[in-house]
């Protein structure tokens, strides 16, 4: 029962300080809004391509020429248009003037002159030419095994346009930048934790009260578990309403995965208050702990991908924000809930050591 009395009043002292829900509430919404809105495009997966001309010229006597000219001509849209040039040197002068994307000489083999296309304008290139040349060695190939079946490639057979049908798979590689940043900063929120595990203790001490709980007739491990829980409570709200707000507002639907993705945002929340706590044990109270909490807690959100993306490689692992950021999104969008596993395992685990080590700590001393 006395767990419970001193849980609550971890809770109310929470409730007193106003700073603490512009902290926990106001700063992470807006920068979801603010990062969302400045970096959408930077997650967009639909890619406008501009209009591309690409100028050429043919040697009339080489069949590879001539069976260009034709591709030229059936290639040609409206994206991409096959111009056929004066001479040479009109479309090497058209390319370096910017008024071609890259010119083609065609004789027995093909040359092509570009000037720095961009990465998508010099993909799109390499497929249309890519396209020819396997055309054309599929019909040198037919004509030299069957010479009359040389006229089913002059009228190919055309597939009608509902053959082909794209489906578009919900995947953590195109999910939008409010999607992307909600799911980020709640786990940096839960990562706040830290500055709350500092401060279970440092209220007592700056209140004077904390001489007066630990000659009370309880033990220290109670003071502690009740104070840890208190912490825990008020992070608990911030994450449900956040959870919410990123639902109704950013897009992030949670759906039946919602209980699973919760768990694992707790078990942050876990690891978080518990550093905290380590941190304020372990330096014997330092004023500087705060400092070093805070500065902790920006390097493991710029490794974790909260400010921007980082991935999935070493880097995001290296953060408890980021291993929580890529469970997270494998569960919501990939459908994987054997993901959850990592992050809830590895943060349970990282908590029991530190909530061990800092009982056996307390324990030796006398005084805290």
């Amino acid at each position: 029962m006395m767990i419970f009395h001193i849980m609550l009043k971890a809770i109310k002292l929470t409730l007193r300080d106003k700073g603490y829900f512009l902290y926990m509430m106001i700063f992470p919404l807006a920068l979801i809004l603010v990062l969302g809105s400045v970096l959408q495009d930077a997650f967009s997966s639909d890619v406008e391509l501009d209009k591309m001309t690409v100028e050429y010229t043919v040697q009339k006597d080489s069949p590879v020429g001539k069976a260009f000219g034709e591709f030229a001509t059936e290639a040609s849209g409206k994206q991409v248009t096959f111009k056929e040039a004066d001479s040479a040197k009109a479309g090497k002068d058209a390319v370096a003037n910017g008024d071609a994307v890259g010119f083609v000489d065609v004789k027995d083999d093909l040359t092509v002159t570009t000037n720095s296309p961009s990465q998508i304008e010099m993909s799109v290139l390499d497929g249309y030419l890519d396209g020819f040349t396997s055309q054309y060695r599929l019909a040198s190939t037919i004509i030299k095994v069957d010479p009359m079946q040389a006229s089913v490639l002059q009228n190919p057979p055309k597939a009608s346009d509902s053959a082909i049908q794209v489906e578009k798979l919900a995947s953590g590689n195109n999910i939008s930048a409010f999607e992307y940043y909600a799911i980020a900063m709640i786990a940096m929120v839960m990562m706040f934790g830290i500055n709350s595990g500092i401060n279970v203790f440092r209220e007592e001490k700056v209140r004077h009260t904390d001489v007066r709980l630990f000659i009370a007739p309880i033990k220290k491990s109670t003071a502690i578990i009740g104070n840890f829980l208190g912490a825990i409570f008020m992070q608990t709200v911030s994450l449900i309403l956040l959870m919410v707000i990123s639902d109704l507002f950013f897009g992030v639907h949670w759906g039946k995965y919602a209980l699973v993705i919760f768990v694992i945002y707790f078990s942050l929340l876990f690891l978080s208050v518990a550093i905290g706590m380590a941190v304020d044990v372990f330096s014997n109270g330092n004023p500087a702990a705060n400092g070093a909490a805070t500065i902790l807690i920006q390097v493991f959100a710029f490794l974790g991908g909260a400010y921007f993306p980082t991935g999935d490689g070493l880097m995001s692992k290296l953060s408890p924000i980021g291993w929580v950021r890529i469970g997270v999104r494998d569960v919501l969008y990939n459908h994987d809930v054997a993901a959850a596993v990592f992050p809830i395992g590895v943060n349970l685990l990282i908590t029991a050591v530190l909530v061990v080590g800092m009982s056996l700590w307390i324990r030796r001393k006398e005084v805290y």
